[in-house]
């Protein structure tokens, strides 16, 4: 009987593929010709980067173009939106982060076209960008407990920095006051530059920013680095203890980058596709690539998106509300 039981269980699943395949029957022949891949800010930087230096491998283990289309504008929500109307064919990929922006803008902006749970299908992880804890030399700190209760006996008078209202390093600074138990004054910035100058002078208190963009910094001791905004320590700051070490809490304010497609493309795509991806983050030129660009490379299935997004929607609009934080 359990014989029985297998074999038709065997039939069933085979019969059910071959009715995807019958249902969808260009997803077996995919891809027949190029794809699109929106990265929705602007070139050069690292998820620009990131993309171009994958899906150049994938590109040519499928025999096909993959384009990279630069889309920048809105927190990454135009290129995001447009993405998600678009025919579910695998044809239309986008780029994004599912620990930061992408479930940020969700409260963010209320009236997105788009939700990222319910209109894009994940396809994969490639890997992280991790964050560090920086104040300047004119900030009599050490480490981080310093800097907290520094700020805990000057109540509202440290400030930190960010290159704009909502951004990442907005709601990473307004989420380590929170856990941290200190009050901080938001200061935006419209110029990089600027907010680095303002940082080495100590006109701003601390930053909390991708190591990639200040470790020039940091390497030059223009800046000091207090803690990692991680789940791990860096290679490139040794010494330098996580957030969680410190003693203040789990905090992680490290980058993602992830590649959707719209809702309702065919599971053998993102299977296709996730393969393909997987391949590329085994290759040792892929990941010496990445790793000079500031990036960790590892593969993370859709699952791990979805669940990453699940848990940071609802994160994100705690923090937001309670810091009134507001997108004119």
């Amino acid at each position: 009987m359990e014989r029985h039981f297998r074999i038709a269980a065997r039939t069933i699943a085979a019969a059910m593929t071959l009715i995807a395949i019958a249902a969808c029957p260009a997803s077996a022949q995919y891809p027949d010709r190029p794809i699109k891949v929106v990265v929705p800010f602007a070139a050069a930087g690292v998820t620009d980067v990131v993309a171009r230096v994958v899906f150049d491998h994938v590109s040519r283990a499928v025999n096909q173009t993959i384009v990279i289309d630069n889309r920048p504008g809105a927190g990454g929500t135009i290129g995001i939106e447009q993405v998600a109307g678009t025919t579910p064919d695998g044809y239309t990929l986008i780029m994004a982060d599912p620990s930061g922006s992408l479930p940020a803008n969700v409260t963010l902006y209320p009236a997105l076209r788009y939700h990222p749970i319910r209109s894009l299908s994940p396809i994969a992880i490639f890997g992280n960008t991790g964050a560090v804890l920086l104040v300047s030399n004119e900030l009599h700190v050490k480490t981080a407990q310093d800097l907290v209760a520094l700020a805990k006996s000057k109540p509202g008078q440290l400030t930190f920095a960010s290159t704009g209202a909502g951004t990442p390093g907005h709601l990473n600074g307004e989420l380590f006051s929170r856990l941290a138990g200190i009050k901080a004054v938001h200061v935006p910035y419209r110029i990089v530059g600027q907010a680095v100058t303002d940082l080495m002078a100590g006109r701003v208190s601390f930053w909390i920013a991708p190591i990639p963009t200040m470790l020039q910094n940091v390497r030059q001791k223009q800046l000091r680095p207090l803690a990692v905004a991680g789940d791990q320590r860096s290679s490139d700051l040794p010494g330098i203890p996580t957030v969680k070490e410190t003693g203040i809490g789990d905090f992680d304010a490290s980058t993602t980058y992830a590649v959707f497609a719209p809702a309702g493309t065919p599971r053998i795509i993102i299977d296709r596709l996730h393969i393909e991806i997987k391949r590329a983050l085994d290759n040792e030129m892929v990941q010496q690539k990445l790793q000079g660009a500031g990036v960790t490379p590892g593969i993370g299935t859709p699952e791990d998106v979805t669940k990453m997004l699940e848990a940071r929607i609802p994160q994100w609009a705690d923090v937001i509300h309670s810091a009134g934080i507001k997108i004119n």
